[in-house]
């Protein structure tokens, strides 16, 4: 007969839901260009002016996050090395995210050509830490991860209607777990969860005004899909979608002024308060 119990689907969800959280955190903060001043913004096709949506590469930038729980937390983002690739200029990009007491290094790439801004996250740090705390309720049994690394594509010229596109297959992570179980012994679950991120485009031009100055800015807009199923040998499959729309600020010379996410219930805001 199988074990009944009360299944801990929620609070592994809301882990799995964090680490892709932060994977996108880090794609959104990440914006360089190539050190090449004369890249066509329209990749050759003529019209429109370079906006480099980038932070300087001397400089740090420190951002709040606020949610709509009450909770907050920082974030500082750096560019902290600059190589070569075939003649393209790779830079590689720090966002040391401080939140509920705990800190963590996102680590991203960035490049562009052609008047094409293009960031890349490689297998992040993110989801190394969501197998510590998966570790801390259950024995991992078996751990993939697809999907990496992936790619955030921003035209330059950052006019309204400026696509903001994606490449790469939606991420997933699928685990098998043994969640003990008191003293019966343990029960065999399984997760799975997808994140799809959607294209998007400029929406606007607006002015900012944060603690760190005022800035004319483009405004971004897209969404990204969150899938979650857990299922134990015990209980049946809890399935949840749950879509999240983005609203992107950027600035030229300085990257990302302001972000704010939002679900049906709940919000988060990332903005800028200091550079130095």
């Amino acid at each position: 007969m199988k074990k009944k119990i009360q299944s801990p689907s929620m609070l592994i969800s809301k882990i799995a839901k964090s680490a892709l959280a932060l994977a996108v955190l880090a794609m959104s903060f990440t914006a360089c260009k190539d050190d090449d001043d004369n890249v066509d913004p329209d990749g050759g096709n003529g019209g429109g002016t370079e906006k480099e949506f980038i932070p300087s590469k001397d400089k740090s930038y420190h951002y709040k996050i606020t949610d709509s729980d009450g909770s907050d937390g920082t974030m500082t983002t750096k560019i902290v090395s600059t190589k070569d690739s075939a003649g393209l200029a790779v830079h590689t990009i720090h966002n040391l995210v401080r939140e509920n007491e705990e800190e963590m290094t996102l680590i991203s790439k960035a490049y562009a050509k052609g008047g094409t801004t293009t960031n890349e996250l490689p297998y992040p740090t993110a989801l190394k830490a969501l197998v510590n705390e998966i570790n801390d309720i259950a024995y991992i049994a078996d751990f993939k991860v697809t999907g990496f690394p992936q790619y955030q594509l921003l035209e330059n010229n950052g006019k309204i209607n400026s696509a903001l596109t994606f490449k790469g297959d939606p991420i997933k992570i699928l685990m098998k777990l043994e969640i003990p179980v008191g003293d019966e012994g343990s029960v065999d679950a399984a997760v799975e969860t997808k994140l799809t991120y959607k294209n998007g485009k400029a929406t606007g031009e607006e002015t900012i005004t944060t603690t760190a100055g005022e800035f004319k800015c483009t405004k971004w807009e897209y969404s990204y899909e969150v899938y979650v199923k857990f299922e134990t040998d015990a209980t049946p499959p809890e399935i949840t979608t749950e879509l999240v729309n983005v609203t992107l600020w950027t600035a030229p010379g300085v990257g990302v002024v302001k972000s704010i996410e939002k679900t049906e219930e709940d919000s988060s805001t990332t903005e800028l308060r200091k550079i130095d």
